[in-house]
């Protein structure tokens, strides 16, 4: 009973969600920060459910994926750059950035339901974040599809993996000079900054967002690889915060990552697992 409730990543993105509203409190961040984050939850948790009973089809899913990597690209033509980079759309004066709310859930798509236009679609979207340049999700697409490819072999999966591989070396050459922004980045440095405990209650937020992950690879083999690529997807995006000038998931300020976590949560969170779930 206790590895059922470990295995749907919701109610630990409501943990550290709330972690990180707390030390925002706590630091002094403007209230609506914490607002739009929890607003962002209340969204995120609406589109798992909605991906939970929609079940989508894998040609749905590879539909899915090309419009995402459509999406990655207009935004390096029509996004507003920062100090050379191109990676947010503001909609109502707030700053989304796709790939951190699109590309996590068309992974672990892809993870779930193998398909070619699911495979062409990440290719492309490889191509994109070397564009823009965006470093912490071309490696969290490395990462992702390196360790897919320990559970599946195919041609068309090792040539989406070689194509975000270059794409990430191409971001790690690319002068990356974007600033940090007061909670959204460099989130965990400041925590510990304000207070050890209000640090270490940081990672634990992080620990928190790949509990189910860990569980799921440990006591479900049947979907091993789902919860692989999910955890390492969310590994390599705190990794990515936590070294360098990137948002920091959850409990760090920004919509994205949130609904980001939620929608790509909505896939582990299915019905085929929960039935495994009552079995065991």
């Amino acid at each position: 009973m206790a590895v059922r409730y470990c295995l749907s990543p919701l109610p630990f993105a409501v943990g550290s969600v709330a972690l990180g509203a707390a030390y925002m409190r706590m630091a002094g961040a403007p209230p609506r920060y914490i607002l739009i984050n929890l607003g962002a939850l209340a969204v995120g948790l609406l589109i798992a459910r909605l991906i939970r009973k929609a079940r989508p089809s894998p040609q749905l899913a590879g539909t899915l994926t090309a419009a995402v990597a459509l999406a990655l690209l207009a935004t390096v033509v029509r996004g507003p750059s920062v100090d050379g980079a191109s990676r947010w759309i503001p909609v109502a004066g707030i700053s989304f950035q796709p790939s951190l709310m699109l590309l996590p859930v068309v992974i672990v798509f892809f993870a779930k339901n193998p398909h070619w236009l699911s495979a062409t679609g990440l290719l492309v979207a490889g191509v994109a974040l070397a564009l823009q340049p965006d470093r912490a999700m071309a490696g969290a697409l490395t990462a992702a599809l390196a360790v897919l490819r320990l559970y599946r072999r195919d041609a068309l999966l090792t040539l989406t993996l070689a194509v975000a591989s270059c794409g990430f070396a191409a971001t790690l050459v690319s002068t990356d000079r974007v600033p940090p922004a007061p909670f959204v980045e460099r989130v965990v440095q400041s925590a510990f900054a304000f207070d050890a405990f209000v640090g270490i209650a940081i990672v634990v937020a992080f620990a928190l967002m790949l509990i189910p992950a860990i569980v799921g690879v440990l006591t479900r083999k049947e979907d091993e690889a789902l919860f692989a690529v999910f955890g390492a997807t969310w590994l390599a995006v705190i990794a990515f915060a936590i070294i360098g000038n990137y948002p920091t998931p959850l409990v760090g300020y920004g919509a994205s990552g949130i609904i980001g976590y939620c929608s790509s949560s909505g896939l582990l969170a299915s019905g085929d697992l929960e039935r495994h779930s009552r079995v065991a």
